[in-house]
């Protein structure tokens, strides 16, 4: 993923396409990103300011002076480190902290004349300070600068300096305007023209409708308006418009407005929002910061737009006003999704086709299901202890007679002790979902007659048995949360099984071929203990011995004494000797200068590989053609014994993955030499020829080192809680086992790849993930390769992520590397 270039008046930046919430604020640029799981928004924000408003700071520089701006009164915080860094031609002064309250800081600073700088703050979770640091660090590296400080700094309403440079006016502020904005606007009733004519106006421009204007039902109502500035001109109309022809576009996607086949409803939108949540609104080509606040009127055949254009950090307001007939008679209803029992009142049964409810009235609900005799989908969820829920005490018998019913879907069912029998008599059912009930049964032949059955989840509920008989075409069968003790041998049987889902059910056993179904999701302990886990070698080849002992680091004297250095450094004695017990003997490497392929087999990442001469680029067919794997790495064997013993001594191994969306691997070992290599420069390969859309990566030579790899101690108690169970007590000192972890690295900054290193992850293991897929034990796999998102090559996996191919230690030794798995973490 590229980087996204952002600008003001005087300064841009590159942004990793990792951060989704920007704006661009006068002379401010502020990128926000949450990771999964976290409730803490993380800021990275840069601002160009003058350097007379830190004179009111302590500090006999401007750099002292900007550090002490930066304290907050409620806060203690501890200085982490301090660097110096080369910027736009300029020294830039960086300064790294952490709060009382966990939080981790970036402040940097770089001043540009005598009367102008530009700031850098960053803030995330102590705990994440690794996945933002290097972000807060590229964003700042790519500022450069340009235009009139002074002019721009001008331009800025005086409430701009105060809320983004904490300044206080003297002078009484005329604020008018912004006051006038505070009142709620008062937003028009939408009528029909009399004339019939169709009209778009932003307060006194005109649009013209394009051709591409549409209405048309897929579930909800879509209404697509796009419109044009005739004889645009971007320095006039730029403040609205930011398209490059002044061509516009607002997408609806509009719910509960059916009413005897006309759409009907005025639905209100906030900033561009619907409180309800049952409408959206996309648009397109309009400034960034602004958003539409108004209602949409549907009425008699038009769809009409009254309110305003809001920018959300100007105190302006651009009246909008729109008229558009629909063309309903072309509107297929029997796409729509029926959420209300009222819409229902003036709708034909020969329409209704899905017919979508939260928290309905049961008994409502009995009475219109007698009718909606066409119906093909019905979906009821209720909220959790919701009075209707209470109420809904079994499936109502009604839908047994839906015989064109293809997707049955029952969710928050908690009160239903029950599940009929009655429902194998719904044959044309494509996919069942009965989910969160007390049912402790189902009837062993009901999914049986569902021939056309390719769904089933029967999660959360109670059930003691699982069903007997299931039809040949089931694809997907969830079971997990119920009170299962065992699973019918027949399932082993089903060809087209793919997904089988039985986690957290109190089984006692399970049938011999189970671990074949490719998508089997249960706790790994009981994979251990009821099926046959055995690894069986590449291709069934058998397993041979190997030397377990060279993987950690507790056998290389150097290793052992920077471990032991390391733990003194940052008061670990106490923890010496666990960590001694899961100490890798890893390989790092660290990406330097571009590879002009002058020299044959070296280390490389991204780029093209040295392939052997009898070798041609790895391909797979897509649709008939034949495209490119990616490629990742090239590592020369020879180069490396040095560092470890249990890679080959000599030779090539080459990395490519299929594409980022799958990561399927392909790993080449060459054992000859290097000179019957071919350099990458007479490959003829083009960026199409690659299948993954990033094409090729840029090349870059490598440096590595041993190390001691140790993992990060969150949430990764499965690599210590049997040999070193007091490791535990590291999962909450977050912030000193990362400097115990930056100790170790070999290189002035923090290397990006490895081999056998630990790799973070928020969930299980790239071990334990091997073994999920390819079986074995976790302790037998070891990572042939990790691979981190790096600006040098251009590596950026999903959201700034890391890749890592994993092999069986036994085929590491038979140098078999026809198994590899292939996983990402990201956040």
């Amino acid at each position: 993923m590229e980087n996204q270039k952002f600008e003001t008046e005087t300064f841009s930046l590159l942004i990793p396409s990792v951060y989704t919430d920007m704006q661009v604020v006068w002379e401010s640029i502020r990128a926000a990103h949450e990771l999964p799981d976290n409730d803490y928004l993380s800021y990275a924000t840069t601002t160009l300011i003058p350097v007379a408003f830190f004179n009111e700071f302590t500090g006999e520089t401007l750099v002292l002076r900007y550090w002490e701006s930066c304290k907050h009164e409620d806060q203690e915080t501890k200085l982490l480190e301090e660097k110096e860094i080369q910027l736009a031609g300029h020294t830039s002064n960086i300064q790294m902290l952490k709060s009382n309250d966990g939080l981790f800081y970036y402040f940097a600073i770089v001043q540009i004349s005598d009367e102008f700088c530009y700031i850098f703050k960053g803030d995330c979770k102590i705990k994440n300070r690794s996945f933002y640091e290097p972000l807060f660090e590229e964003i700042w590296k790519s500022l450069e600068y340009f235009g009139n400080p002074k002019e721009a700094i001008n331009k800025l309403p005086q409430f701009l300096l105060d809320l983004y440079y904490h300044t206080e006016s003297d002078k009484k502020l005329d604020f008018d305007d912004e006051e006038e904005n505070d009142i709620p606007p008062i937003i028009e009733e939408f009528s029909i023209p009399e004339d019939g004519k169709e009209y778009w106006k932003i307060d006194d421009i005109e649009l013209q409708f394009l051709p591409e204007c549409s209405a048309s039902v897929n579930g909800t109502l879509s209404v697509n308006l796009e419109g044009i500035i005739p004889e645009f001109d971007k320095e006039k109309y730029g403040y609205i418009v930011d398209s490059y022809n002044g061509a516009v576009g607002l997408n609806f996607s509009l719910a509960q407005i059916y009413n005897q086949g006309i759409p009907t409803g005025v639905i209100p939108f906030e900033k561009g929002r619907d409180e309800s949540h049952n409408h959206y609104l996309w648009d397109r080509g309009f400034h960034y910061s602004i958003a539409f606040t108004g209602n949409v009127t549907l009425k008699d055949g038009w769809v009409g737009l009254t309110g305003y254009l809001e920018d959300k950090w100007d105190p302006k307001r651009y009246k909008i006003s729109l008229a558009k007939k629909i063309n309903v008679e072309e509107l297929e209803w029997e796409k729509y999704d029926f959420t209300l029992l009222k819409e229902l009142e003036k709708a034909s049964p020969k329409i209704v086709r899905q017919l979508k409810l939260k928290d309905p009235d049961p008994i409502e609900l009995r009475e219109e299901l007698h009718s909606l005799i066409h119906l093909e989908t019905l979906s009821i969820q209720f909220s959790n202890d919701s009075k209707e829920a209470e109420a809904f005490t079994e499936i109502p018998t009604p839908i047994k007679y839906l015989k064109n019913l293809k997707s049955l879907h029952l969710w928050g069912i908690s009160e239903v002790t029950k599940f009929p029998e009655w429902l194998g008599d719904l044959r044309e059912l494509e996919f069942l979902l009965l989910v969160g009930s007390k049912a402790e049964g189902i009837h062993p032949y009901t999914l049986q007659y569902l021939s056309k059955l390719k769904y089933c989840y029967l999660e959360g509920n109670k059930l003691e048995s699982a069903p007997k008989s299931i039809p040949d075409n089931l694809e997907v069968l969830h079971l997990e949360g119920n009170q299962l003790t065992d699973i019918p041998s027949s399932y082993t049987q089903l060809k087209n099984l793919r997904k089988l889902h039985i986690q957290n059910n109190p089984l006692k056993s399970l049938p011999a071929g189970l671990e074949n179904i490719p998508g089997l999701d249960l706790e790994l302990e009981k994979k251990m203990i009821f099926l046959d886990y055995t690894y069986k070698g590449a291709n069934d080849s058998g397993v041979i011995p190997y030397n377990d002992e060279l993987f950690y680091a507790r056998n290389d004297s150097d290793l052992n004494s920077n471990l032991q250095k390391a733990i003194k450094e940052t008061d670990f004695q106490e923890y010496e000797n666990g960590l001694s017990k899961i100490a890798r003997h890893s390989v790092n490497f660290v990406t330097t200068i571009p590879d002009s392929y002058d020299e044959v087999g070296n280390n490389r990442f991204g780029g093209l590989p040295d392939l052997p001469l009898n070798v041609d680029y790895p391909t797979l067919t897509i649709d008939q053609e034949q495209k490119g794997y990616q490629f990742i790495a090239q590592i020369n064997c020879a180069s490396i014994a040095s560092l470890q013993d249990y890679l080959p001594r000599t030779g090539m191994l080459y990395f490519f993955i299929n594409d980022q969306e799958d990561f399927t691997p392909k790993v080449l070992y060459y054992e000859g030499e290097t000179d019957h290599l071919k350099s990458a420069k007479e490959l003829n390969i083009e960026e199409e020829f690659i299948y993954d859309e990033a094409g090729i990566f840029h090349p870059f030579k490598a440096n590595s080192a041993k190390c001691v790899s140790l993992p990060s101690f969150y949430n990764d108690e499965h690599y210590y809680e049997k040999m070193a169970p007091e490791l535990k007590e590291l999962e909450e000192k977050y912030d000193e086992t990362e400097a115990l972890n930056e100790a170790l690295l070999p290189f002035n900054e923090k290397s990006s790849h490895g081999i056998n290193s630990y790799v973070f992850k928020q969930h299980d293991s790239p071990e334990i993930e091997a073994v999920n897929i390819l079986k074995g034990k976790p302790e037998e796999w070891m990572v042939l390769l990790r691979v981190s998102s790096d600006n040098n090559p251009g590596f950026s996996f999903w959201d700034a992520g890391e890749i890592y191919f994993v092999i069986h230690k036994s085929d590491l030794a038979k140098k078999d590397f026809s198994n590899v798995y292939c996983g990402l973490e990201t956040s």
